[in-house]
């Protein structure tokens, strides 16, 4: 029977080693370990077809992920080589796991083998001798990745077959192979979005509903769940980086389906330029992986293998992530889809599947006319197989070139940025995105150091208790990835994003530094929310404060409303007490409830509370309690789950809306507010699903009609607030005729961004700007800027009229120039507000969440005088009602 571990949770936190593990390594045995020969095979383990009941790859039949993890267990409890690990919880409760596969000897050593690999993966406590003396004793890890994306199904397949394989043959492979290196397997990046997938397809069989889910299959992130790997927002992203963090391998293998359109099957070198903070040994042992495989599937006379396909390398938000930033290489292959999952793709017109030219990238173009789930799973074993067989062979090489020679070289060398360190001004506008940002860097390990004594570096004058993160260290190069700007070099554009840079996405203010900093520091142990305290309470008639730069205060005003305290913002700036506090500050009556509910929301951000002895007077507004707000995202809709993420994590209280909350009455007596994310068009709206494809556990996404999409324009006529992000303009503009029309060309050729952070101007005196800096970047990525063509469009923010890239990409900056962004419209007695950037994308462009959460609720609000502010009588009574003027 095998050793079975204990269950673990990996957190970014918790997958550092201990000293003394790291120490161990010094006791390792010698390299004859890796020449012991492996044991005879445990005969009866059942095969996947004996477990499951069919052949993995059969037509129509897929092993839903629980019986994946029950036959992986089995063979764990039978086979010495296999080790079966639960790491945690998902999302929604399901299992996250791992199985390591080796020779008896390593799995028995494999606290030993991390210890060493941790050793490598630090270059300043190891000389090049003493590391190469390391590699000899250690053996390389290969991460195997399957079903990050729930409908690539074929791969969660295949590896059932790969791990009876590896723990019943006896063959010179697998002799090679376990005893040469280690198999990190995990079985579903997305078990979440496994168990649904799975389910469904099972379900529908023998209907004629529709056989593949249609909703987001990882409850928030959809199809985005591999591009979380900068800000780590998903539980999945972080057990990914605690695996990597702990275990160090050497080859990270990412399985994944493509469309069915093109190549059978794309293995690397990848396409593109990459970034110069990708090290050289990981791209090129990506390559090498890659080029293995090629040959090994020709020679099995597997056709259609294509290389140089994928433009991954360049930003993190493409399937490898944080991988090559440490050394690893990550080995993507990409294999064509079958028909509705599990059912053979057939040519249209009887010729080959694919393209059929014969290139350098497409040596050998597939012959045939079909394409089975059974070739999908032969085609990722023969890969997989092929990527092990590598790593075995060349384990020694990798590990000193990849995890120790790669960090190596930017610990001594530096970047090609020439950037010796970042400082972050220890006074922040955003104390809690300072927070976040640096928490992100800690997560990865990152070393950041805090001034203590004020200096000066790069011609400013810094405070005390700055923060300067250097890029001679091992993840130098990652701290100039995520810390620097970019401007992304040639017109190939990339997959999606041009840039990376998290300064400039939530809001925070680091300063590039080409000399070294010299300054007393100490090393920061733990990342910390800043410590707050609420102030004395005021006397009767007082006022606490909260100022409004942060996105921080998003969850407070949260807090406020679900407490259903009553709340002020300040229309103008004022003074109190000698400070002066902009439009937009929060205004909320010193009663003990609200001190409360302030006291724990501020703490939870880092946000400081101030206290006036009286209001201010000035004109403002009125939140009106407990806003309803509904996000009508409809199904598969990526922004709006992303959406649902940040208004879950802030503590928003909002319902997604859906096709029944047309079929009576007024949207106005269910919403206050309701937002359209990105990727909203009125045939989503209007048509929504068919009820003929997707029975009523979909019913909320079914289409609401002309009647309904005249419901949507008497929402805001009749009062209520929509608030249209992206191309979703588009849709608010169809339905409200409002006086804008697109400014941005067609052509790609013309105007382009390719995910790039572009400047902006805003008015801080309107309400929907309030708290934001007179100007900051925000995220553009295949969507419209907006031109003016009539009275009634008050423009809250502009593109300047030159300098419009801060980090990126930018083709066509004189069609941009000068245009709208943020709009906000008076319709009947309700506000539209239309963002033609994506101010929420993927939850990273933090800086401008102010812009859309002002909006959630401050359309909504009553306006207030100057009088009634000072005296803090509510407009609202506290159901919600106005009381009369």
């Amino acid at each position: 029977m095998a050793r079975r571990r204990t269950t673990v949770a990996i957190t970014a936190a918790a997958a550092l080693i201990s000293t003394s593990l790291v120490a161990a390594g010094s006791q390792a045995r010698s390299p004859a370990v890796r020449d012991a020969a492996l044991p005879e095979a445990t005969a009866d383990i059942a095969t996947p077809e004996e477990f499951f009941g069919f052949e993995m790859g059969a037509e129509g039949r897929l092993a839903a992920y629980p019986d994946v993890l029950d036959y992986l267990r089995s063979v764990a409890q039978e086979s010495d080589r296999v080790e079966y690990e639960t790491v945690g919880e998902t999302t929604e409760g399901n299992e996250y796991a791992t199985v390591f596969i080796s020779s008896p000897e390593n799995l028995e050593r494999l606290d030993e083998i991390v210890a060493l690999n941790q050793r490598l993966s630090d270059p300043r406590s190891t000389t090049p001798d003493e590391a190469k003396e390391l590699a000899a004793r250690s053996v390389p890890i290969y991460h195997l990745e399957a079903t990050v994306h729930s409908t690539e199904v074929g791969n969660g397949q295949a590896i059932n077959d790969i791990v009876h394989r590896l723990a019943t043959e006896d063959s010179e492979f697998t002799e090679e192979v376990l005893t040469q290196s280690v198999i990190m397997l995990v079985p579903s990046q997305n078990p979440d979005g496994q168990v649904k997938v799975v389910d469904h397809f099972d379900r529908t069989a023998g209907t004629d509903l529709a056989r593949v889910y249609p909703d987001l299959y990882q409850k928030y992130t959809g199809h985005d769940d591999n591009r979380d790997w900068t800000m780590f927002t998903q539980v999945e992203a972080r057990y990914r980086l605690g695996l990597t963090q702990k275990y160090r391998p050497v080859m990270t293998h990412i399985m994944h389906q493509q469309g069915n359109s093109g190549e059978r099957i794309f293995v690397p070198p990848y396409g593109g330029v990459t970034s110069p903070n990708v090290p050289a040994n990981s791209n090129a042992s990506s390559s090498a992986v890659g080029q293995h495989a090629m040959r090994d599937l020709t020679a099995e006379g597997k056709k259609g293998v294509g290389t140089d396909d994928y433009h991954i390398y360049w930003t993190l938000e493409q399937p490898v992530g944080f991988f090559p930033f440490t050394g690893t290489g990550v080995y993507l292959t990409e294999i064509a889809s079958a028909t509705d999952l599990a059912y053979p793709q057939r040519s249209k017109d009887g010729g080959p599947l694919g393209p059929q030219t014969p290139t350098q990238d497409l040596i050998q173009p597939y012959d045939k006319d079909t394409w089975t789930l059974r070739d999908i799973v032969e085609y990722a074993e023969t890969a997989t197989y092929s990527g092990m067989e590598y790593v075995a062979r060349n384990g020694e090489d990798l590990l000193y070139d990849n995890l120790y020679s790669a960090p190596r070289e930017f610990a001594e060398n530096g970047v090609a940025s020439g950037v010796e360190a970042y400082v972050v001004d220890a006074d922040q506008r955003d104390p809690y995105a300072t927070f976040e940002m640096l928490e992100r860097l800690d997560w990865t390990q990152v070393e950041i150091d805090r001034a203590t004594e004020p200096f000066t570096a790069g011609g400013r004058d810094f405070p005390e208790g700055s923060y300067v993160v250097r890029t001679r260290q091992p993840l130098g190069n990652w701290v100039d990835q995520l810390l620097g700007t970019d401007e992304y070099p040639v017109d190939d554009l990339p997959y999606a994003e041009a840039t990376t840079s998290l300064p400039l996405q939530l809001g925070v203010d680091v300063v590039p530094v080409s000399a070294p900093v010299e300054v007393p520091t100490d090393r920061v142990e733990s990342v910390e929310v800043p410590e707050v305290s609420m102030p004395a309470a005021p006397p009767t008639g007082g006022a606490y404060l909260v100022r409004p730069e942060s996105y921080g205060t998003i969850p407070v005003a949260a807090a406020l409303q679900k407490a259903n305290i009553t709340t002020f913002r300040a229309g103008q700036e004022f003074a109190d007490a000698g400070t002066t506090y902009p439009a937009g500050t929060y205004v909320v009556p010193a009663t003990p409830q609200a001190r409360r509910v302030l006291d724990t929301a501020s703490a939870d951000v880092g946000l400081q509370v101030t206290a006036a002895r009286s209001a201010p007077a000035v004109e403002g507004i009125q939140l009106k309690p407990r806003t309803r707000v509904g996000l009508l995202r409809g199904a598969n809709n990526m922004p709006g789950g992303w959406d649902m993420w940040v208004m879950d994590e802030y503590g928003v209280d909002y319902d997604v809306v859906g096709a029944q909350d047309f079929q009576s009455g007024r949207l106005i007596d269910v919403y206050d507010t309701i937002v359209l994310p990105q990727g909203i068009s009125k045939d989503d709206v209007v048509e929504g699903l068919d009820p003929a494809k997707y029975d009523e556990e979909f019913a909320w996404a079914y289409g609401v009609g002309a009647k309904g999409w005249r419901k949507l324009a008497q929402f805001v006529r009749q009062g209520g607030t929509l608030l249209a992000v992206g191309d979703s303009v588009a849709t608010a503009q169809e339905l409200l005729d409002l006086p804008i029309e697109p400014a941005l060309p067609d052509d790609d050729e013309e105007f382009a961004t390719g995910g790039s952070l572009l400047n902006q101007e805003f008015d801080t005196s309107d309400m929907v700007a309030w708290g934001m800096p007179e100007s900051w970047p925000v995220w553009l990525y295949d969507t419209q800027a907006w031109t003016p063509t009539g009275p009634g469009a008050d423009v809250v923010s502009t593109y300047p009229d030159q300098d419009v890239l801060a980090s990126g990409y930018l083709r066509g900056e004189e069609h941009v120039a000068g245009t709208a962004n943020v709009v906000s419209f008076d319709v009947g007695k309700g506000t539209v507000v239309t963002y033609g950037s994506e101010v929420t994308f993927r939850s990273l462009p933090r800086s401008s969440f102010n812009l859309l959460y002002n909006a959630v609720y401050g359309g909504p609000a009553a306006e207030v005088g100057a009088t009634q502010l000072a005296g803090l009588r509510p407009a609202f009574r506290a159901d919600g009602t106005l009381r009369s003027r």
